[in-house]
């Protein structure tokens, strides 16, 4: 009896552990995203300005 429920509760760490692993990953992802959100951009180009650039 004891057997199958250290089985099943080293099933269910297993899968607490992913669960928390991916929470983890995709908050780091979330995280590197806002941080790059935070950054100055360069002005973005008009139509009219890459016409004038290609023309050139």
């Amino acid at each position: 009896m004891k057997n199958i429920h250290s089985s099943e509760l080293d099933e269910f760490k297993k899968n607490y552990q992913q669960r928390i692993e991916n929470l983890a990953k995709s908050k780091t992802e979330w995280i590197k995203d806002f941080v790059e959100s935070q950054k100055p951009k360069k002005p973005v180009k008009t139509v009219g300005e890459m016409y004038n650039e290609i023309k050139k």
